[in-house]
């Protein structure tokens, strides 16, 4: 119980702080009603660290910056709502990143970033550059790595190049949720990363293209990959992911985007290590709408994806009764109300995966899910999320997994801020 208490106090203690240093007048603010623009500020309603990635936020400017995000949250997992005590969680975890960016020319940027993670459970500290990772990977508990180690050239708003390591993200714009089926480096406190090489073009008409070459260890990648995916194979080290993307206003829809990963010779097609090696690769594609069309008060926003990957493994390689092929199809919808009161957000999330889809690192394969969250932004700088998540099977398994809970909540804070800012 003394053990609660501190962790309880901690988490209070963060959050009261970050509320006292966080800056109002770096609150983001709009004054006039867009409506009728063709664009607007996508930011308004997701958090920064959920929805961009590495290169996502480059401008010209030399010199050097110091920036980072602190999260802290007690998560409860178990077999139903009624087991949740309030103040016993079962677990307490924070996890830190401090980014250094240097502003080589206006154009060319490097960029530094360490991360660590410690729990109530797990808080020795441990440097690693390159963990042992599994199919399903973030960095244990104690950890401390560098997640970002990357060389950018960039074009405002037209063309943008990085290499080295980087966090790499593909979600759909839910507003309280930022939800893949594909591709999201760090989310909720994981820290992983993507190895390799990051380009985008956007278009005059707004349309923003990615692809990514992503280099994976024999030992695993370094972002969540499912079993019986395996990269023991010489040709499985480089992976794809193409995507388009446009955030600009069109009726109702504020996000359009279409994605295909591509994983060669990495699918154990009948779970065994000896058997038939095959390509795995999977389409998704997306959308977002918003009602009414405003940046100021209540508006309601919708998220959609709907993913296939027509090279699934057998039923028994996914753990599943019977025979064939496991199912490939993944889908998941939100609907969230953004401000019903000032600064205050709420959503639900219904979502259903295929025992064949295994790159999704929020949605677990063989699994229906409905999920409602509450999400309070005072300022731009910080956030409070609560979840509460109920998962089911879809099919029957060969064999109960105990580290599938039905059952999880959490109440997570996020801070970020700026240490020193030295561009011009």
């Amino acid at each position: 119980m003394t053990r609660i208490r501190i962790r309880l106090t901690f988490a209070v203690a963060t959050a009261l702080f970050a509320c006292l240093v966080a800056d109002p007048g770096n609150a983001q603010s709009v004054q006039a009603d867009n409506s009728d623009s063709e664009s607007f500020d996508e930011a308004l309603d997701e958090v920064p660290i959920d929805v961009l990635d590495s290169i996502g936020d480059a401008i010209e400017q030399r010199g050097l910056r110091f920036d980072g995000d602190f999260r802290i949250g007690d998560t409860f997992v178990g077999d139903d709502i009624d087991a949740v005590t309030l103040g016993d969680p079962d677990t307490t975890r924070a996890r830190w990143r401090i980014r250094s960016i240097w502003g080589i020319t206006e154009r060319l940027r490097g960029v530094v970033r360490v991360a660590g993670l410690c729990s109530s459970d797990e808080c020795e500290p441990d440097f690693v550059l390159q963990p042992n990772t599994s199919t399903s990977t973030t960095m244990e508990d104690g950890q401390i790595t560098i997640d970002e180690f990357f060389l950018q050239r960039f074009r405002t708003d037209r063309f943008n190049v990085a290499i080295g390591r980087m966090q790499t993200k593909f979600v759909a714009r839910g507003g309280v949720f930022s939800k893949s089926l594909t591709q999201n480096n760090s989310n909720n406190h994981r820290v992983n990363w993507t190895d390799g090489l990051h380009a985008t073009f956007k278009a005059k008409n707004s349309w923003e293209s990615h692809m990514v070459l992503q280099y994976n260890s024999e030992d695993g990648p370094s972002n969540v990959r499912r079993d019986p995916l395996d990269f023991s194979d010489d040709r499985s080290r480089v992976s794809y992911i193409y995507g388009i993307e446009s955030l600009q206003y069109k009726r109702r829809l504020v996000q359009r985007a279409f994605d295909i990963i591509y994983l060669p010779s990495a699918l154990l097609v009948s779970g065994q290590p000896d058997g038939p090696l095959e390509d795995y690769f999977a389409i998704v594609a997306c959308a977002a709408a918003r009602w009414p069309i405003r940046s100021e008060g209540w508006r309601v926003r919708f998220s959609g994806e709907v993913g296939y990957a027509p090279n699934t493994p057998t039923k028994t390689a996914a753990g599943l009764t019977g025979t064939g092929d496991a199912d490939g199809l993944a889908w998941n919808i939100t609907a969230s109300v953004m401000d019903f009161a000032p600064h205050h957000s709420i959503g639900i999330n219904f979502a259903q995966t295929g025992a064949g889809w295994l790159v999704s690192p929020q949605y677990t394969d063989n699994q229906r899910l409905i999920e409602i969250r509450y999400m309070w932004r005072p300022t731009d700088q910080l956030t409070l999320d609560i979840r509460g998540r109920l998962r089911e099977e879809l099919r029957q398994t060969l064999a109960e997994d105990p580290g599938r809970d039905p059952f999880d909540f959490f109440i997570r804070f996020t801070w970020r801020f700026d240490i020193i800012n030295s561009q011009t």
